[in-house]
């Protein structure tokens, strides 16, 4: 239960600074995130307590939403708010709603950065040269992925969904010229009721998935880069100590740390051969 995890301090301090969490749903990796940050937060300069998002939040100096769902519900309040584990194209948009409130906002996406993404593609997949992506409506980074796998040689192939372009017909077409399929995020297309249909029609056609969870991976992605709730609770942390120094947030941001995991029995699967996750880390954390 989320009320086993409020926590009550006895501050020596006499203002300690008052620090909300709003949770979009319990367990998983949020109920990870909260614990890790609680335990970072216990000292005398922390008042913290835990909320869903939709709850009576109370007054507090500082609120951390976590996950999309909370972000959503807290944007509507004139609060300064850290949301965390929400998309960037999601912040945006909560941020151009929001856009004539001078509150302190900030955010640590869940995607990772494009580089990053891509660096994990070229270190996976040296020989891939066609990358195929799906959107419902042309990402605001989709001009900058192309100018990146270019920079690799690498050419990038796209479908819009839509009524004329149904999901199954695109993903057989840009299959039939894709060397890899890479994952954008996109609800409306990778979701509960759609990733098997999509991972399981991949591989028969014999084209791997890169992915952008360690979920996707487990489900049958090929590999993936995240940052665990560990490494977002520490990034979390920093922005909080430097809030309760200034009263000011740090810009929204990627995520610092991140993971790699790999899928080996897919890679058996598609005869295709792959350094595990440490090495590819490793080269990856080497790109600027």
């Amino acid at each position: 239960m989320l009320g086993c995890l409020l926590l009550y301090l006895s501050p020596s301090q006499a203002e300690p600074l008052q620090v909300t969490l709003a949770i979009s749903e319990e367990g998983g990796a949020y109920r990870t995130f909260a614990e890790n940050l609680l335990g970072k937060l216990q000292s005398d300069k922390y008042a913290v307590k835990i909320k869903r998002g939709e709850d009576a939040l109370g007054g507090a100096d500082l609120y951390i939403a976590v996950g999309m769902k909370a972000a959503t519900q807290l944007a509507a309040k004139d609060i300064p708010t850290l949301n965390v584990f929400v998309p960037k194209s999601g912040y945006d948009k909560l941020q151009r709603e929001a856009a004539a409130r001078n509150t302190p906002r900030s955010a640590i996406y869940l995607d990772q950065p494009l580089e990053r993404q891509v660096a994990l593609l070229q270190a996976a997949l040296p020989g891939a040269r066609h990358v195929g992506v799906l959107y419902t409506s042309a990402p605001p980074e989709l001009q900058g992925l192309r100018r990146l796998l270019a920079d690799r040689s690498m050419q990038l192939h796209e479908r819009g969904i839509d009524q004329a372009l149904p999901l199954n017909d695109a993903l057989e077409d840009l299959l039939g010229e894709s060397d890899v399929l890479f994952v954008l995020p996109d609800t409306d297309i990778y979701n509960a009721g759609t990733i098997r249909n999509i991972l399981l029609t991949s591989y028969r056609k014999q084209i791997p998935l890169v992915g952008i969870s360690q979920a996707y991976v487990k489900a049958g992605a090929l590999c993936a880069v995240f940052s665990t709730p560990e490494q977002v609770a520490a990034q979390a942390y920093a922005m909080i100590e430097r809030y309760a120094a200034s009263g000011k947030l740090p810009a929204a941001q990627y995520p610092d740390d991140f993971e790699v995991s790999v899928n080996i029995q897919v890679a058996r699967s598609l005869d295709l051969r792959i350094r595990d996750a440490g090495k590819l880390h490793d080269e990856i954390a080497r790109v600027p």
